[in-house]
């Protein structure tokens, strides 16, 4: 009898000891997407250059909001689809500058701000940002003050641009089509990504202040969302003069988000070196 359970005993753990672990399966839905690519026959003239201001920012952060109005100052200063602003806020960068405050206060931190940096490179302290992702002037890293925002943005928007890049969109409700247009004006023998996002304006949140704190705070240009690859999607057809990608992209508007207050960013990049090669933008 004793060598009867021990034998079923010994069946038991077989079973269990054998038992299949089934495989990891992503429940992520992807965001519904049409892609074409084709050279078009006639070339379109070539669009001015925008350049990408991108501040790494935190409620927490003090001096930040001077950083805020400089972007602002710059943008306003320039012609409408000549600076395009985006705010990143990750708490990966320094939980002490960017935790969030907590209810009733919104959480303006995204993973693809935090993607961002760990790409591009984090600065030593805040208020600072990107100017088109770029080692501008003397600089060995991405990342510069504020200070010096308008000085390089000038100097980039010097440059000329080979992809032109057109949005447009159609919103029935919170559904959203979009549709992206790159078109290649000159031939490009280095490899290039694109990235879209969506980002939020009139976001109303606590901010630390030079002074005090401000529990009404308008935050602009955050960063909410990346369709794809928050630091770039590969193109990868040749680049030649009249390449042509579409992109046509269904997504639904979270209710959270105020979508008279939204916009898509399209930003153009070089592999190799991060740098933005163009960039638009589009309200919702």
């Amino acid at each position: 009898m004793k060598s009867f359970v021990a034998l079923l005993a010994s069946c038991a753990l077989l079973l269990v000891a054998c038992k299949e672990i089934p495989p990891y399966i992503d429940y992520t839905v992807p965001v519904p997407s049409k892609d074409t690519s084709y050279i078009a026959s006639s070339v379109p003239p070539a669009q001015h250059k925008a350049v990408l201001i991108e501040d790494i920012t935190g409620v927490r952060c003090n001096n930040c909001p001077q950083a805020a109005q400089q972007a602002a100052a710059i943008q306003t200063a320039k012609t409408e689809d000549s600076v395009v602003v985006m705010a990143l806020y990750s708490i990966d960068y320094n939980s002490f500058l960017t935790s969030p405050w907590g209810a009733p206060f919104p959480d303006l931190n995204s993973p693809y701000s935090s993607q961002l940096l760990s790409q591009l490179g984090s600065p030593l302290g805040l208020p600072s940002g990107y100017i088109d992702r770029a080692k501008n002037g003397s600089q060995t890293v991405k990342y510069t003050p504020y200070t010096s925002w308008s000085n390089y943005v000038n100097q980039r928007l010097r440059d000329s641009t080979p992809v032109n890049i057109e949005l447009s969109k159609t919103l029935s409700g919170r559904n959203l089509s979009l549709k992206m247009q790159l078109v290649y004006t000159t031939a490009v023998t280095v490899k290039h990504k694109y990235a879209l996002y969506l980002t939020e304006s009139g976001i109303v949140s606590k901010q630390a202040t030079a002074a005090t704190y401000d529990d009404n705070y308008v935050h602009n240009h955050v960063l909410r969302y990346a369709f794809g690859n928050a630091v770039g999607n590969d193109l990868t057809k040749s680049l030649v003069a009249g390449r042509t990608f579409e992109k046509i992209i269904d997504y639904t508007v979270p209710l959270d988000y105020d979508i008279s207050k939204c916009h898509i960013v399209c930003v153009v990049i070089d592999d190799a070196t991060d740098a933005v090669v163009n960039v638009r933008e589009l309200k919702l």
